[in-house]
């Protein structure tokens, strides 16, 4: 009998060890996953609010979380620190606990470039690529990257080799026919201009490579449409 439970007891270890293991953020819809049914009590975290709305966010670093797309995330920036740590942040509204948005931190580099395999791995070639100067874009050093998934309604916004210390980020968010909903800026603001163009001419065949074209055609010197594919 002690012998049947001892194997019940690691078959039950083991069942749970390999549902952690599993578990991939990359298959998050963002349409009705709880943060309240992913995350456990026992799992360290911090807790923010959002100002005057009914939405807060969670930053953890539980290695449960650290696998997009079968790529293990776990890392930091000096193996002999405790900051710098990969992490997640979830994003979701405080009465029915629905993530929204979910954010990367990347802060050691083969992490991030392993990152970026992975969602090319996914998704294919970007939508948009951003360059911080024009010379860049002959070398091809971008640093943002954005995918649009129309089948599942995603928005994926990559940034890449931000600053010493952290490495890249990656923000996950729900699409939307609301652009101002959206909240882009930075980097991706030219994909909102495109957007609205694009809206405007209620054609969703219609590319950010034609808006671009048509932007350079208008005015090839525009610093700003230099800075983009």
């Amino acid at each position: 009998m002690k012998t049947i439970v001892k194997f019940l007891i690691i078959g039950i270890i083991f069942q749970n060890c390999q549902s952690q293991s599993n578990f991939d953020i990359a298959d998050l819809t963002l349409k009705n996953e709880k943060v309240s049914e992913l995350v456990s009590e026992n799992m360290k975290k911090q807790v923010f609010p959002m100002g005057n709305t009914n939405n807060e966010y969670m930053n953890i670093r539980h290695e449960k979380f650290l696998n997009f797309n079968n790529t293990n995330l776990k890392g930091r920036q000096h193996p002999d620190s405790n900051r710098g740590i990969n992490g997640v942040s979830f994003y979701y509204n405080k009465k029915d606990s629905i993530i929204y948005k979910y954010e990367i931190y990347i802060f050691s580099e083969k992490q991030a470039k392993d990152l970026l395999q992975a969602l090319k791995t996914k998704l294919g070639a970007p939508q948009f690529t951003h360059y911080h100067m024009p010379e860049d874009k002959l070398n091809d050093n971008f640093n943002a990257l954005l995918w649009e998934d129309t089948k599942g309604e995603r928005l994926f916004l990559f940034q890449y080799s931000l600053d010493e210390t952290v490495k890249a980020k990656l923000e996950v968010k729900r699409n939307s026919d609301d652009i101002q909903e959206l909240n882009l800026f930075g980097n991706f603001s030219y994909w909102e201009d495109y957007l609205y163009v694009r809206q405007r001419k209620n054609d969703p065949n219609y590319t950010y490579q034609d808006f671009l074209k048509e932007q350079l055609d208008k005015n090839p010197d525009n610093f700003q449409n230099l800075l983009s594919k």
